[in-house]
């Protein structure tokens, strides 16, 4: 027997958390410093359990109100500075990904610590990793990773278990990028964390977003000023947006809006496309609601001009495009592949990548997608869906030189990255895990010798340099096309 359903109604608050005005929209049928890193080599960093300070003894100038509004703590606080764990002058550009215990149904069968692991964006090998033990039984695999713009921290999440209380901590890990130390954790009290995507805002700040939640119950979300102790600056809460659904927030080109899924469980499962798309301005906390955005959206891919947004529906495997000026979707086609995850264009998006993870089904695909944008149907010219050999890949990071022309995918099930040659479609090579753990997304990063970095590219977005130059990329092909 079908249990009849409520009619879904998206309440939206808009403006600053003082402002008062608020949109109701119905959808009808649409302990202690961590010991010294001795060099590039894998290693465990323990670190002193660290127990959670009482209310009133909370550490002293890291609160926000926007952090307290949101319930975001700072639980502990560590001496991240020593040697270099690993050498930027002998690896410039690097990807960095994370590692962990695995998902239940592919467990790692000897990583039980969440950690970082280090790659050589060229030769492809892994030459720094680290994990992390807080003294405690760990319950999660890090599911994301993300760095700051300038590359000098990581961002990864985990979560424990005290044996003897029960109690279990929702954690972010703060890692400094140079070391490989831990410099702070922080803890929420109900939601883990789930995805970390970067950017500068539309005033050339640097800006790290922690996005909480899984399945189709996300937030709340926090906006990170990375130069100012990792302080929130922006809480997204449920008095902001609501309902949210999966985390998986990405910002617009210019760096002012940032697209954030709204969903729910029941609308997984509804008979209409309820779900939408807010469209959060973060210079004024306004909220645009883009409806009929099937019923589970999930990973999102700006165009480099900042006209389009795709969009995977994981529960229906379409991909939709929103018109970013009409605020509407212009535009729906099958994905491809089972359950879609993440989305990437290539260099002069021609090219759509879905990532097949299984998204509400089997999760465990391993498969990719490739839509052609111009038509907006899945391409004919290519055997599809392209088998990697992966299982349970999620992000698909297009690889900060186009001469090289790479997908790097995270693949949870099988431990590893694994290289798509989008020359030819052909998986290029595959890079384990160091500690044979799981995978999820990453970020490539460029350095100076002195470790002064650059973000380049993470799971959500491609960042300023590779925007201008896919910009440069897509007017080529289209006086190509042309003849002009």
């Amino acid at each position: 027997m079908r249990v009849p359903m409520r009619k879904p109604v998206l309440a939206i608050a808009i403006g600053l958390p003082a402002a008062v005005a608020i949109v109701a929209l119905a959808l009808l049928f649409s302990g202690g410093a961590a010991p010294t890193a001795t060099g590039p080599s894998t290693g465990v960093v323990q670190v002193a359990q660290a127990a959670p300070a009482a209310t009133a003894a909370q550490p002293v100038g890291w609160d926000t109100n926007e952090s307290l509004r949101g319930g975001l703590k700072l639980l502990a606080k560590y001496d991240s500075s020593g040697p270099d764990a690993w050498s930027a002058a002998d690896h410039p550009t690097v990807y960095m990904t994370s590692e962990g215990m695995g998902y239940a149904h592919r467990a790692s069968k000897t990583n039980k610590l969440p950690g970082v692991q280090v790659i050589d964006a060229y030769t492809k090998k892994v030459f720094a990793s680290k994990l992390f033990d807080l003294g405690r039984e760990t319950t999660m695999q890090p599911h994301g990773l993300g760095t700051s713009p300038d590359g000098k921290w990581v961002y990864i999440a985990s979560a424990d278990r005290d044996n003897a209380t029960k109690e279990i901590r929702n954690l972010v890990l703060i890692i400094n990028a140079r070391t490989l130390k831990l410099d702070k954790v922080l803890t929420h009290p109900v939601q883990r964390l789930h995805h970390i995507t970067a950017f500068k805002d539309w005033m050339g700040r640097d800006r790290v977003v922690l996005e909480f939640g899984f399945g189709a119950n996300g937030g709340p979300h926090f906006v990170l000023d990375p130069n100012d102790d990792n302080r929130v600056v922006r809480a997204i809460t449920y008095d902001d947006v609501r309902p949210m659904g999966h985390p998986y927030v990405s910002a617009d080109p210019t760096g002012k809006f940032l697209y954030i899924s709204m969903g729910a469980d029941w609308l997984r499962e509804a008979e209409f496309k309820g779900a939408g798309i807010a469209k959060f301005n973060l210079e004024t906390g306004a909220v645009k609601v883009i409806t009929g955005v099937g019923n589970h959206p999930i990973g999102t891919a700006q165009t480099s001009d900042g006209k389009y947004t795709y969009v995977a529906d994981g529960t229906n495997s379409l991909v939709f495009k929103i018109d970013n000026e009409k605020n509407e979707v212009v535009g729906h086609t099958s994905a491809g592949v089972a359950g879609p995850y993440g989305l990437r264009l290539n260099w002069n998006e021609t090219e759509l990548y879905t990532m097949g993870k299984g998204e509400g089904s089997h999760n465990t695909g391993g498969v990719v997608g490739v839509i052609d944008t111009k038509t907006f149907i899945p391409k004919r010219d290519v055997n599809q869906p392209i088998q990697t050999g992966g299982a349970i890949i999620d992000h698909g990071i297009l690889h900060p030189d186009p001469k090289v022309n790479e997908l790097w995918i995270s693949s949870a099930g099988t431990w590893e990255t694994i290289v798509l040659d989008l020359n030819t479609y052909q998986v290029k090579a595959r890079i384990p895990s160091p500690n044979t753990g799981d995978t999820h997304g990453g970020a490539f990063v460029k350095y100076d010798p002195t470790f002064n970095g650059e973000l380049l590219i993470d799971h959500a977005n491609p960042q300023k340099a590779m925007f201008e130059t896919m910009r440069a990329n897509v007017a080529k092909a289209s006086a190509k096309t042309t003849g002009k």
